[in-house]
């Protein structure tokens, strides 16, 4: 068993033109990477797709605004959302507080760096 407690995780910043969000990297095995990202309000990630992974992005607090291939959906807490393999995707933070999500990729998924 592996206990981990989220809140000693250190986050890293990305920042990139029109973009910017803090990523802790929570747990990668062979199967599978995790982590927690915040965006915040009115920030969006790149458009981007993971050619060998599965996404499963979770909820934990705030409001956004999804794009998965050509479909659009609204996402509050406690709300999941599937992306398939290689389906291009962006998440927009649409509320007042920042957007925290908890995202699973499998098989694992490299996370971009800067």
């Amino acid at each position: 068993m592996k206990i981990i407690d989220i809140n000693d995780v250190p986050g890293r910043h990305i920042d990139t033109p029109g973009m910017t969000r803090t990523i802790k990297d929570i747990l990668a095995t062979d199967k599978m990477t995790t982590h927690l990202a915040v965006v915040p309000p009115g920030q969006s990630t790149s458009e981007h797709s993971h050619p060998l992974s599965e996404e499963i992005v979770y909820i934990v607090k705030g409001a956004m605004r999804c794009r998965v291939g050509e479909q659009v959906g609204e996402l509050r807490p406690n709300g999941m959302l599937f992306v398939p393999v290689g389906v291009p995707h962006q998440f927009t933070s649409t509320g007042s507080e920042d957007l925290v999500i908890f995202v699973v990729y499998s098989p694992p998924a490299e996370v971009p760096k800067k």
